[in-house]
């Protein structure tokens, strides 16, 4: 039995789908089951990471986890390993590898420590930005022709959530990445320009950037997210302007398939925009 928490996440979704499709016997832990949507014959395990209590029934007969920390999941770890969990992926972040000092980076530190401690068998999954990042951009988009962002000439390599999960899969059903830490990329750098010009290619229309200042962004981004989260995000791209991002070939490693290309993923996802 797999248990798959951040079911609902963009990487969860698609690897419950994935695991799904393999066959694979899976469940998914969730705090709002009305919410969730899955395949019949996917277990549904109410509970909430941030809450040990109500851990137990979901773990009953699970050997393997993919796990996505939240605030207050600090405990899961040891609680998983009690429960009989044999094996567990973790969903980390490329931020660790940063030479800046970063919450991000430093909190998904803090938990690969917890899980190295528990006794598990486990991997780590750090990628860095993703394409789907780029939905923020989709209401502008649809309404004005225009993407309004700051860092407009610094360049990553994002990666597409569905060769994070694929990733992911084969790690839990194959063997041989047991203490691996695996560091996740899409196969090029892009410029948040680069991307909006792929955008408008796919979508047939010309759409304009316009660069907004790093300060007005981070007090827009605080209205929704912690601020040290902020901070540390816009501490990261800062830092991609110093050094630049180096491509991975970690995708087609695990999965023998080539990681997906933004230009593919957008033409993918492209209905999302229009």
């Amino acid at each position: 039995m797999i248990l798959v928490t951040g079911a609902t996440g963009n990487v969860g979704r698609e690897l419950v789908k994935q695991l799904h499709q393999a066959g694979q016997h899976v469940r998914v832990l969730t705090r709002n089951p009305e919410k969730a949507s899955f395949p019949t014959d996917v277990e549904i395990a109410v509970g909430d990471l941030a809450s040990p209590v109500t851990l137990k029934d979901a773990l009953n007969g699970v050997q393997q986890v993919f796990f996505v920390r939240v605030p207050g999941s600090d405990a899961f770890p040891r609680i998983a390993k009690e429960s009989g969990v044999d094996q567990i992926v973790f969903l980390s972040s490329g931020a660790i590898d940063s030479p800046t000092e970063n919450a991000i980076g430093r909190n998904h530190l803090h938990t690969e420590e917890l899980i190295r401690q528990s006794g598990m068998k486990w991997t780590f999954l750090r990628p860095g930005a993703f394409m789907s990042n780029s939905l923020h951009w989709a209401q502008s988009i649809r309404t004005e022709n225009v993407v309004r962002a700051p860092f407009g000439d610094v360049g990553t390599a994002p990666i597409d959530q569905r060769d994070i999960a694929s990733v992911a899969a084969n790690v839990l059903v194959s063997s041989g990445h047991d203490g691996k830490v695996y560091s996740l990329t899409g196969p090029e750098i892009l410029t948040p320009v680069q991307q909006v010009e792929i955008l408008g290619s796919v979508l047939g229309r010309d759409i304009r950037f316009e660069n907004v200042p790093e300060s007005v962004a981070a007090e827009s981004m605080k209205r929704f997210a912690p601020p040290e989260i902020v901070d540390a995000i816009f501490a990261l791209i800062r830092d991609n302007r110093n050094h630049v991002d180096s491509v991975t070939t970690t995708v087609e490693d695990v999965t023998d398939r080539r990681a997906h290309t933004f230009r593919q993923w957008a033409t993918d996802y492209s209905d999302l925009f229009r």
